[in-house]
């Protein structure tokens, strides 16, 4: 982190965390602003299963067929780290979650089936997902180009 008056340090967020703002510059600069294994996963899944959705969505309805455009741009945006695919990234996959338990409370129906596994899957993902990227120390330095100042909230105590 070269140039100091890009860096501000802000006052502790509702949680009590203390973020350290920098410039675009200095992601790009840092060896922790450039995308690991997981965050490529990230990317990955989200095209792959918006594609895949896109597919099933082209024969099937129209919401889904939406829906699967939306996470696939959402994967595209992500990896040219544009900050609004950062936010689609925690809200759009929560479809799965409606999408799942919405298909779980079917009343008397015994059997399950793949679609419901396939839903049940993507919700498992998208909980570990959205928790990653809202909690995680480089999504937030590479997407909300901020880090957490440890040494701050060490001082405080």
């Amino acid at each position: 982190m070269n140039n100091e008056s890009d860096t501000t340090l802000t006052q502790p967020d509702s949680f009590g965390r203390h973020w350290v703002y920098v410039s675009e510059a200095q992601v790009r600069g840092h060896a922790k602003g450039h995308f690991g294994f997981v965050i490529w996963l990230i990317c990955l899944w989200f095209v792959c299963v918006g594609g895949l959705e896109i597919v099933l969505g082209s024969s099937t309805s129209l919401p889904r067929l939406a829906y699967g455009l939306a996470l696939f741009v959402t994967g595209a945006g992500l990896i040219v780290r544009n900050r609004l695919a950062y936010l689609a990234a925690l809200f759009v996959p929560m479809i799965f979650l409606i999408r799942f338990f919405s298909q779980a409370t079917g009343y008397g129906i015994v059997t399950i089936s793949p679609a419901q596994y396939y839903d049940l899957i993507n919700a498992l993902v998208t909980v570990g997902l959205c928790f990653y990227m809202f909690e995680g120390d480089r999504p937030n330095f590479i997407f909300r180009r901020r880090y957490r100042s440890y040494r701050a909230e060490s001082e405080l105590k």
